[in-house]
C-alpha cells in the first residue's frame, strides 16, 4: 500500500462457511444469522419493541 491506513471492514456480507448473514462493525463480527429472513424477522421484532417501549415512556411522562 502507499502508506495508506487500511480501513476495517463494516458492513453487512454473505458467508459461505458456515453459509449465513453476518454483520461486521469495524472488522469486528457483530451478528450472524442463518438466512436474510431471520436477520430481517430479528430486526422487525427490535423495532417493534423499541417503538412499544418509548410509547410506554412517553404515556408515563404525559399522562396525567
Amino acid at each position: 500500500m502507499s502508506g495508506e491506513k487500511l480501513k476495517a471492514k463494516s458492513g453487512i456480507f454473505y458467508s459461505k462457511n458456515p453459509s449465513g448473514v453476518v454483520g461486521m462493525f469495524r472488522g469486528k463480527e457483530v451478528f450472524r444469522y442463518k438466512t436474510v429472513e431471520e436477520l430481517i424477522e430479528v430486526h422487525i421484532k427490535a423495532m417493534n419493541a423499541l417503538e412499544e417501549k418509548q410509547e410506554s415512556e412517553l404515556e408515563k411522562n404525559y399522562t396525567l
